[in-house]
């Protein structure tokens, strides 16, 4: 009890004991009609100033409830107006409060939280359920730390995409060491961590294209000398014929695979003009028509009806997609099927197989140069088509389970920026 509070308290009892004991007093004392009067007078005071106080009291009480009342809403306001994850647990880990973040992230709108542990709320969401236990565990460990922690959470999403948190935990303990508190802070990096998987990419193809540049042309030269002598010794010579052309389709590989250095090794004039991509695609699928066949594939293309045409470079968005409906082809597929769409402000093109598929480590490693599980392959073909996509200010995403399939999804402005 404060000090204010003891002398209010001992001045109302005071006022009480002089209200209710100056009876007895004036009749011990005999005092005469004025001092008796005077008496009663000071004891109507004593009992209005005592009333007083103590009404002042609880009216100010009152103040200050209602100021820590609007203090909190403005805290409540602030943390569910923030874009991370904010929540507080008791020592015992149970919820105390959780922004709306928290809420629509674990999907717990509309659930009782407070006082309920993470086990007991894993109970309300079957998809997040595991993330919650992981939570529990997590939170332990930071208890037996016994200071502030920081880790990298990954959260999945019901829509296939995932979120990491950079977050903090920090313990609050009492007095005699017993747990108190605990406060988590969870910021969304999603955006940045893939800014810095684009800008490790990026320094890869720079470092590749600096490669690339001094030795393109060394090969170049010597090959086409290759290839000439090549051309002349299979008109000259009929019974080594078959040696020559193998000889032959070997140097236009080697030479496909310069092309493509030198691709990586400097950026291209890219001149944009209106084109019509439902009548791009159907030029590519006409050219790889025959390789489709070959493997047993049925390539199913759905235009968009009333697209517009998009600002673009034809040539390069045709090696695009002649390098994914290839890779698309080659990989156990019997069928694959083109749309293309608009989204906004963007066209959007998905190319779907039903092959093999990929394993979540290969995605994560798609684009980068010589990365290809491919017998002959080089990698060097989503290298360029991520380099080009890039070039036109539009986006390339892959989606594949082992044993289901592939899906691309190439977005492309309308419209240049």
């Amino acid at each position: 009890m404060s000090n204010m509070k003891k002398v209010l308290y001992i001045y109302i009892l005071i006022s009480i004991i002089w209200v209710f004991g100056t009876d007895h007093l004036v009749a011990f004392f005999d005092y005469d009609v004025y001092t008796s009067i005077l008496i009663s007078k000071l004891k109507a005071v004593a009992f209005i100033v005592a009333t007083s106080i103590f009404i002042y009291y609880l009216i100010n009480k009152n103040e200050q409830f209602k100021e820590l009342e609007r203090e909190k809403e403005k805290l409540l306001s602030l943390i569910n107006s923030m874009v991370d994850f904010v929540n507080f647990k008791d020592g015992q880990g149970r919820w105390i409060e959780v922004n709306t973040f928290g809420l629509n992230l674990f999907q717990l709108q509309g659930v009782d939280y407070k006082g309920k542990t993470d086990r007991e709320l894993a109970e309300y969401t079957d998809f997040y359920k595991e993330a919650l236990l992981y939570c529990e565990k997590s939170d332990e460990i930071t208890w037996q730390g016994g200071a502030v922690s920081r880790s990298e959470e990954i959260i999945s999403l019901p829509d296939g995409s995932f979120k990491t948190f950079d977050t903090i935990k920090v313990p609050l303990f009492n007095e005699d060491e017993s747990r108190k508190a605990l406060v988590v802070i969870g910021r969304d990096i999603t955006q940045m961590k893939e800014a810095e998987d684009r800008l490790q990419k990026a320094e890869k193809l720079s470092v590749v294209g600096g490669l690339a540049a001094s030795v393109a042309h060394e090969i170049r030269n010597p090959l086409t000398s290759l290839k000439g002598f090549v051309q002349l010794m299979n008109k000259n010579d009929s019974v080594n014929k078959t040696y020559y052309e193998i000889m032959e389709s070997e140097l236009d590989r080697i030479n496909e695979i310069v092309g493509e250095l030198l691709v990586l090794a400097k950026p291209q004039n890219i001149h944009f003009k209106k084109t019509n991509l439902n009548q791009l695609l159907c030029n590519v699928i006409s050219l790889l028509e025959s390789q489709a066949n070959m493997y047993n594939v049925n390539i199913k293309f759905r235009h968009a009806i009333g697209l517009p045409d998009i600002d673009c470079e034809p040539n390069q968005l045709k090696q695009v997609f002649i390098n994914v409906i290839k890779n698309s082809i080659e990989a156990g597929s019997t069928a694959i099927e083109i749309k293309v769409s608009q989204y906004k402000e963007h066209a959007l093109v998905i190319i779907a197989d039903d092959g093999e598929g990929m394993e979540e480590e290969r995605l994560k490693r798609l684009g980068e140069p010589f990365y290809s599980v491919k017998e002959k392959g080089t990698g060097l073909g989503l290298t360029v088509s991520y380099r080009i996509i890039e070039s036109h200010n539009g986006k390339i995403s892959f989606h594949s389970k082992v044993g289901e399939g592939t899906s691309v999804d190439i977005e492309i402005p309308m419209k240049r920026a």
